[in-house]
């Protein structure tokens, strides 16, 4: 790239905090050395205070979507044919804003527009308009030049209107846990479960709760450690009388959330990991990719694109207390089986889930427009 003249990147999505799984996967492209030696970067952050309610109005989103829209319009104007990378919305007040970027960036810098899904609800969010509100969201994804999606299963929800569609999984970092620090037989102590996400009652965390203490009253040496932030403080508090009220404070602990080396020492201290999520937007989550690079076979659920991350490393299970439970018990009392999807999970994570990947398939869509 030496004398070669920058390409002009507007950056459009949510940065953390707070700490979700789409902020992280931006984040760690808009960090990327190899973007900023390419293409020169305006970054718009959408980040919101308020992930319980993502769709609902406030004063905050109000100002924060006006300002992106202005903004957008202007670096449109004032960039030479710019590139619009956006994180596409999945909430009807954000795809409206999405759009309008999509249309200022067309008309005002005559742009290309790459739009990134992280989720499984565009399409449903489609389907919800109708009217003029529909034709806009319709007649602004046939302007978009490359939609992406974390796997193929995602595609349908450009509904047809985006012609190119690319599949980009997550990546994080592959030094984040080398693969010299992954041990894969049983760690001291009863047998470790790893829950890491936010949590949310449609994550699976209380059917995990429910099924881990079913699993210790009936004699299973086990315990569980919940790390994440809170998302319904009420609903935490039942959960936590739950877990007293069965007397299994010392088998299943809350820790808050864990950023870094804390993080990292939570997956390399556990056995296996579990998410059974009903989230209905689920994409593909960094955290399981985590939980994949530190070797821990995975049970989790048959949402967005996970069936496909963790087939040939994980188990699929219905996100009910009894499934969680049937497929925790196997696990557990199958040392050999639960090392040998341990092992196919580091090495998928190397194979194909590394930062570096993620963000040089990103990158040459861009070369390529």
């Amino acid at each position: 790239m030496i004398g070669t003249k920058k390409r002009n990147l507007i950056f459009v999505g949510p940065l953390p905090p707070p700490i979700l799984g789409e902020s992280i996967a931006l984040q760690s492209l808009y960090k990327s050395e190899k973007l900023h030696r390419q293409y020169k970067v305006k970054k718009i952050n959408l980040s919101r205070k308020d992930f319980e309610h993502p769709g609902a109005l406030s004063f905050d989103k109000v100002w924060t979507d006006s300002f992106a829209i202005l903004y957008s319009g202007l670096l449109s104007l004032t960039m030479k044919n710019p590139i619009l990378y956006i994180s596409i919305s999945q909430t009807k007040m954000g795809l409206l804003r999405d759009c309008m970027m999509i249309q200022a960036c067309k008309l005002l810098g005559r742009g290309k527009v790459v739009t990134h899904l992280h989720g499984n609800n565009l399409g449903g969010t489609i389907d919800a308009t109708s009217g003029i509100t529909q034709k806009f969201i319709i007649n602004s994804l046939k302007k978009i030049d490359v939609g992406i999606v974390l796997g193929e299963k995602l595609s349908p929800n450009y509904r047809g209107y985006v012609k190119w569609v690319e599949v980009v999984s997550n990546g994080i970092p592959a030094d984040f846990i080398l693969g010299s620090e992954v041990v894969y037989g049983k760690k001291k102590g009863p047998i470790s479960l790893l829950y890491l996400s936010n949590l949310m009652f449609e994550k699976g965390y209380v059917e995990l709760i429910k099924a881990t203490t079913a699993l210790v009253n009936e004699g299973h040496d086990l315990r569980l450690d919940l790390v994440g932030g809170i998302q319904n403080e009420t609903e935490f508090q039942e959960v936590k009388q739950y877990i007293a009220e069965n007397d299994m404070d010392q088998r299943i602990q809350y820790h808050g959330l864990k950023q870094g080396e804390e993080k990292k020492r939570f997956f390399l201290e556990s056995d296996m990991m579990a998410l059974p999520t009903k989230y209905k937007v689920e994409g593909q989550p960094m955290s399981i990719i985590e939980g994949m690079a530190a070797g821990l076979p995975i049970i989790s659920s048959d949402r967005g694109i996970i069936a496909e991350l963790i087939k040939d490393c994980g188990v699929i299970i219905e996100p009910t207390v009894e499934g969680v439970k049937a497929a925790i018990k196997d696990l557990v009392i199958d040392d050999a089986e639960r090392m040998r999807l341990g092992r196919i999970s580091r090495e998928t994570f190397e194979a194909y889930y590394t930062e570096d990947k993620y963000t040089d398939a990103l990158i040459d869509i861009f070369d390529e427009l």
